[in-house]
């Protein structure tokens, strides 16, 4: 029972994560500033926005954060 609550509430962050994203995208769309990298305001690159349109960073501000 305590795994379970434990994977409903893992569930429930991710969900709320992936729902401030969109929101996010929502206000950058709603600003004109859609698909630009939120970092280095360089184009966001459109096979990467297909992949994920919520997506904040281009490729390479978000390779630079995992490190």
């Amino acid at each position: 029972a305590l795994q379970q609550q434990e994977m409903a509430l893992a569930s429930e962050r991710q969900r709320a994560g992936e729902l401030a994203a969109i929101g996010a995208a929502l206000t950058r769309i709603e600003a004109g500033d859609y698909g630009l990298c939120v970092e280095c305001e360089e184009e966001i690159e459109e096979k990467r926005l297909e992949a994920n349109p919520a997506v904040s960073l281009c490729l390479s501000c978000a390779r630079n954060r995992e490190r």
